[in-house]
């Protein structure tokens, strides 16, 4: 059980637990174990993620030397775990087709993910998570457009780690909902890392937002029922993405981003 494994933890050599007695958000959490770290690399793995190479570490290590940041990449099942995580799993191996590391590499910073990060300490303490991002989401983005504009290379290799804990359709959709809120309040900050705002933007331009408004009001309820259930369309998972943006968005007179 996890209660067993966590328990197991401080008897491993070179290992603790750090325990909080709530939940302070990703970022914040992963700044406090920069701070309480004490070796010259860090390598931030999500708890859902398995090593299936043994050579991963070694291919991080090989690489240390350039003190750069390097970003591994994730992967998934090629068998689907339950028609329950179906949403999450489509999009996941959609993307995946996009998120070689060769793909990664041509928008790099905008592509940094933390569910497999490898950097120097001195990186790490120099561009910390931005702890007004309290919700899910996107604080790796905004980390990757900070290294950016001081030019830090970020390296994407192809190192991938498993991502074994898919969440249930309307845990993915719910979270993928408050993802938008947090790419909602960055907005401005996020120009340039994000192509869902990159599209938003543009079909304001072109006067579309009151056609995306009402499209979510006729539509809305009827997607949310489809991408729930067990045989979600990624499309439509985007159009939805899409149409609640909008939606966030249009209220706050950001509508001519």
């Amino acid at each position: 059980t996890v209660a067993e494994a966590l328990k197991a933890i401080p008897k491993l050599a070179g290992c603790r637990l750090v325990t909080l007695k709530e939940n302070q958000g990703r970022a914040r959490v992963r700044n406090l174990l920069v701070s309480t770290s004490t070796g010259d690399y860090l390598l931030f793995v999500d708890s859902d993620a398995q090593v299936y190479d043994p050579k991963f570490l070694e291919r991080y290590l090989a690489l240390a030397q350039r003190r750069c940041v390097l970003c591994g990449g994730i992967v998934h099942s090629d068998t689907m775990p339950s028609p329950d995580v179906s949403l999450r799993y489509r999009y996941e191996k959609q993307c995946e087709k996009r998120f070689t590391a060769e793909c990664r590499n041509r928008h790099p910073y905008a592509q940094l993910r933390s569910f497999n990060l490898f950097m120097p300490r001195t990186i790490a303490e120099r561009f910390p998570f931005n702890e007004r991002i309290t919700g899910y989401g996107y604080e790796d983005t905004l980390m990757g457009r900070d290294m950016a504009r001081a030019h830090v290379q970020v390296l994407h290799i192809d190192n991938p780690l498993l991502n074994t804990d898919l969440e249930t359709n309307p845990r993915f959709l719910a979270k993928t909902e408050e993802a938008l809120h947090t790419l909602a309040m960055l907005n401005r900050e996020m120009e340039g890392y994000s192509s869902l705002l990159h599209l938003h933007q543009r079909l304001c331009r072109m006067g579309m937002s009151g056609c995306m408004r009402l499209a979510y009001r006729l539509w809305g309820t009827l997607l949310r029922r489809h991408l729930t259930g067990h045989h979600p369309s990624v499309t439509l998972f985007q159009c939805y993405k899409l149409l609640y943006l909008n939606a966030i968005l249009e209220p706050r007179g950001q509508k001519k981003a």
